[in-house]
């Protein structure tokens, strides 16, 4: 039940800041107990780390889906082809693990 300061971003997700004061249940001088209260919340206009790379593996996803895409039109690169498809699926999974911690840490409030 320790005191520390928190930040929300504009996606609704959350941050714990820095610590402000101990409790009264301080067990050894200097140590916290493991309980976070809020002391201050903030609002951030920008976006959490994890939205940023959600953000960022998506746009690799859709360039890759589009070069993909154009080389299969001209008929290049089958090899290439295969390797981005393969680039893809794991982009694919990296947004799925990312959806999984973010309902995970929500489910956590």
């Amino acid at each position: 039940m320790c005191f520390y300061d928190q930040q929300i971003f504009a996606c609704g997700d959350y941050k714990w800041s820095r610590f402000r004061a101990h409790c009264a249940k301080e067990y050894r001088t200097g140590e916290t107990c493991g309980m976070k209260l809020i002391y201050e919340t903030s609002r951030v206009t920008g976006k959490c780390q994890m939205c940023k790379k959600y953000e960022v593996t998506y746009r690799k996803i859709l360039q890759a889906l589009e070069r993909v895409q154009r080389w299969e039109n001209e008929g290049i690169n089958p090899v290439s082809t295969d390797k981005e498809r393969q680039s893809i699926m794991i982009w694919q999974n990296e947004l799925k693990e990312i959806e999984y911690m973010r309902a995970a840490k929500m489910k956590n409030i």
